[in-house]
């Protein structure tokens, strides 16, 4: 079902300064910066080896991630794997009374779904499963 890890997240209080730091520390370059102000975060990634490194940082008092940042402080976040077929991964779940956060699949960046699974069923360890989300190819949406 898992095809491999595609990103790793660490939660951080100022991007700008913990860019420059993974930069100096990793020698790794910054690939991309950008807001995502649906989920109330700024991100910054790097690229290592097919792995996504991910710094995130709260742009909004009422972010999830601001309050994950007041109860444990900056460091890692989430791990998310990559799978070939995420309503399959699902229904396993289902089937196998394996607690979702939710079962509906939300959007992420980068045209991903992406399912959250229980913190109970992963040693206490935010984990995230997606998949690239399917292009509508009905003759309406071509």
């Amino acid at each position: 079902m898992i095809k491999r890890i595609h990103h790793i997240d660490y939660v951080v209080r100022d991007l700008d300064q913990a860019v420059a730091s993974y930069e100096k520390t990793f020698q790794l370059q910054m690939e991309e910066k950008l807001r995502f102000d649906e989920r109330g975060v700024e991100l910054a990634w790097f690229h290592l080896e097919g792995i996504k490194i991910i710094l995130v940082s709260p742009i909004r008092l009422d972010s999830p991630v601001q309050k994950f940042l007041d109860d444990h402080g900056e460091g890692f976040f989430h791990i998310a794997y990559e799978v070939d077929d995420l309503d399959a991964a699902t229904e396993h779940f289902k089937g196998n009374a394996i607690q979702m956060v939710s079962d509906q699949k939300r959007s992420g960046v980068e045209g991903w779904d992406i399912i959250d699974l229980d913190l109970k069923e992963t040693f206490g360890v935010f984990t995230q499963l997606i998949e690239k989300r399917k292009e509508d190819s009905s003759p309406d949406h071509a």
